[in-house]
C-alpha cells in the first residue's frame, strides 16, 4: 500500500508543474483563445527544470517515489530533451504535404502542447517511481498521449495508419508488462520495488522464485523492447516514422527509449541476482541482434525517415549493451556493476541530442522547391523532404543546416571526438570489463561480452556507410530541386541548440560522464542497505 504525504507531493513538484502547464494549455486554448500552446509548454518545462535543479543532490523516499541520483539524471534527460522537442514541434509548421495551400499551423495547437506536457510528466514519473503501480501508471501516461499526438499531427491516410499501428502494438506491450507486474507482485507480496527485491533475495532458492523470476523478466523485457524499438518488437518503426511528421518522429526516436531504459534498469536491479545466467544471456542476444538488424536494414533505405527509423533500432541495440553488463553483475559489488548503466545513460543523452537535432533540421528545411512555373498551370502540392536525394547539394543552398546535419550524423556514427564516439567507447569498455581478468573459454561470460563488444564495433562501421551516404549527398552532389527552408524558425533554433550542446559535450564530456556515473552508482547501491533503510524512510515521511 502506498502512503502519501506532503513530502510525496513536494518530491513530485516537477511533474505537478508539468500537469498544471498542460491544464493551462488545454483550458486557455478552449476558453481564452490561446494559440501559443508550445510557448506554454516551454515555460512549463523550464519551471520543472528549475524545481529539479532545487532537488538535485537529495536522496529521499516517500509514497512510492524515489529521488536519488538515478531518478534525477532521468528527470534532466526528460526535461532537456522535452524542451528541445517543444521547439521542434513548434517549428514543424506544415500539417501535411498533401494540401495545395500553405497549411500553416501558426505554432501548433494547445491540444498538442498540453498532450505533450502530459507525456513528459508520465515519463518523469517513470524515472522517479519506486513502486510498481506508479511505474505502470507512468508508462501509460507516456503511451496514451503518444497515440493522441500521432493522430493530431497528421490527418492524412498515412498519418492515421501510423497512429493506429503504434496504438495496437503499444496495447500488446502494455499487456505484457502488466503480466510482469502481476508476477512481481506475486513474488514480493508488495508493489514496493525494494520490498520485492528483499523477498526475492530471501527466497532465491525456492521453486516459486526460480519459475516466476524468469517469466517476469521475460515479459518486462518484451514490453520494454517495444518502447526501445528493439527486436522482436521493432517492425513497426519504419512505417510509423514514414507516416508521421518530423517532430513526432523525433519524439518517437527519443522519449520512449528513455522509458524503455528506465524499465529495464529497474527490472534488472530487481531480479538480476535470482536468474543471473538466463537474464544477461537474453539481453546480450537482444543487443547483438537488434543493432545488426537495424544497421543492415538501413543500408538499402532511400527514404530518409525510414533510414532514420532503422538507425533508431540499431541504437536501441547499443543501449542494451549497458543493460546486459548490469545484468551480468548479479547484484554484486563488482568493478563493472555500475559501468553498464552509466555507459547506457551517457549514450542515451548523447543519442537524444543528436537525434532531435537531426529531425529538427529536417523539420526546419520543410519542403522541396516544386517543379512548376507560373504559366504551367495550378501550383502543385507541397512535397516534404522524403528521400536522401532531396538533400543533394544542401551545402550550397543552406550551409548552416548542412554543417549541423553532418555533425549530428557523425556523432551518431561514433566518429571521434564527438559525443557518440565516447558513448560507444564507454559501452564497449563496459562490456570488455566483465570478468576482465578471467580466461576466455567457449561458453564463459567473458567470451559472450567480448563477442558483444566486437559486434558493437562492427555495427558502428556498418552504420558509418549509410550516415556518410547522406553527408556525400549534401556535399558532393549537385542540387536538382533544392529545399525551401520553410519549416519554421523554432525548428531551426532547436537544430542550433542541439548543435551547441553536442559541441559542449565534445569539448568537455567529463561533466556528463560524472553525472551518468553517479546515476549508475545510485542504481547499483547495495540492495541490503536499501532494503533496510528505505521502509523506515518511507514510514517516517508518511507520518509527517
Amino acid at each position: 500500500m502506498i502512503h502519501t504525504s506532503l513530502q510525496t507531493f513536494s518530491l513530485l513538484a516537477p511533474e505537478i508543474v508539468l500537469v498544471i502547464a498542460a491544464l493551462v494549455a488545454y483550458l486557455g486554448g478552449a476558453f481564452a483563445g490561446l494559440r501559443a500552446g508550445w510557448l506554454v509548454a516551454a515555460a512549463g518545462v523550464l519551471a520543472a527544470l528549475a524545481l529539479t535543479r532545487g532537488q538535485s543532490g537529495a536522496v529521499d523516499f516517500s509514497g512510492g517515489v524515489t529521488v536519488d541520483d538515478f531518478s534525477t539524471f532521468v528527470r534532466w534527460i526528460v526535461l532537456v530533451l522535452g524542451l528541445l522537442l517543444c521547439l521542434v514541434q513548434a517549428g514543424d509548421l506544415f500539417a501535411s504535404a498533401v494540401s495545395r495551400d500553405a497549411g500553416l499551423r501558426r505554432g501548433g495547437t494547445c491540444e498538442e502542447a498540453g498532450t505533450f506536457l502530459l507525456l513528459l510528466a508520465g515519463l518523469s514519473l517513470v524515472g522517479v517511481s519506486g513502486d510498481l503501480v506508479i511505474l505502470f501508471a507512468g508508462l501509460e501516461l507516456v503511451s496514451i498521449p503518444t497515440y493522441i499526438l500521432l493522430g493530431l499531427r497528421r490527418t492524412d491516410a498515412r498519418g492515421q495508419e501510423a497512429s493506429l499501428k503504434y496504438f495496437f502494438l503499444s496495447l500488446v506491450a502494455s499487456a505484457l508488462f502488466l503480466y510482469a507486474v502481476a508476477c512481481l507482485y506475486g513474488l514480493g507480496g508488495s508493489t514496493d520495488l525494494q520490498a520485492i527485491a528483499g523477498r526475492i533475495r530471501a527466497e532465491g532458492t525456492s521453486r516459486t522464485v526460480q519459475v516466476l523470476v524468469p517469466l517476469a523478466a521475460g515479459l518486462a523485457i518484451a514490453g520494454a523492447a517495444f518502447r526501445l524499438a528493439a527486436v522482436p518488437m521493432h517492425f513497426y518503426a519504419p512505417d510509423v516514422y514514414e507516416g508521421t511528421s518530423p517532430g513526432n518522429a523525433a519524439l518517437l526516436s527519443t522519449l520512449p527509449k528513455v522509458a524503455g531504459v528506465v524499465v529495464l534498469a529497474r527490472v534488472v536491479a530487481l531480479v538480476g541476482g535470482a536468474s543471473p545466467d538466463l537474464l544477461w544471456r537474453i539481453v546480450v542476444v537482444l543487443a547483438a541482434v537488434t543493432m545488426t538488424v537495424g544497421n543492415v536494414s538501413a543500408l538499402w533505405q532511400r527514404n530518409l525517415r525510414r533510414l532514420l527509423a532503422c538507425s533508431s533500432i540499431a541504437h536501441a541495440g547499443y543501449l542494451l549493451v549497458g543493460i546486459a553488463v548490469m545484468a551480468a553483475a548479479n547484484r554484486q559489488v563488482t568493478p563493472f556493476a555500475a559501468s553498464g548503466p552509466a555507459a547506457t545513460l551517457f549514450y542515451l543523452a548523447t543519442y537524444g541530442l543528436a537525434t532531435i537535432g537531426l529531425f529538427g533540421a529536417i523539420a526546419y528545411l520543410g519542403h522541396r522547391w516544386p517543379e512548376w512555373s507560373a504559366g504551367s498551370g495550378p501550383r502543385p502540392p507541397r512535397e516534404e523532404i522524403a528521400t536522401v536525394d532531396d538533400l543533394d547539394g544542401l551545402s550550397t543552398t543552406n550551409p548552416v543546416a548542412a554543417i549541423a546535419i553532418t555533425v549530428f550524423l557523425l556523432s551518431l556514427a561514433g566518429i571521434p571526438p564527438l559525443p557518440g564516439f565516447w558513448g560507444k567507447l564507454s559501452l564497449a569498455l563496459a562490456a570488455l570489463d566483465v570478468d576482465g581478468s578471467a580466461a576466455i573459454t567457449m561458453d564463459s561470460r567473458r567470451a559472450w561480452f567480448v563477442g558483444l563488444a566486437v559486434t558493437l564495433v562492427l555495427n558502428a562501421a556498418i552504420a558509418a556507410a549509410y550516415y556518410l551516404r547522406i553527408i556525400a549527398a549534401m556535399y558532393f552532389k549537385t542540387t536538382k530541386r533544392g529545399v525551401q527552408a520553410d519549416g519554421g524558425l523554432a525548428a531551426g533554433v532547436a537544430m542550433l541548440a542541439c548543435l551547441v550542446l553536442v559541441g559542449m559535450v565534445t569539448i568537455q564530456p567529463r561533466g556528463l560522464f560524472a553525472a551518468s556515473s553517479r546515476a549508475g552508482d545510485s542504481l547499483n547501491a547495495p540492495a541490503a542497505a536499501a532494503a533496510v533503510d528505505r521502509p523506515a524512510a518511507t514510514t517516517t515521511a508518511a507520518s509527517r
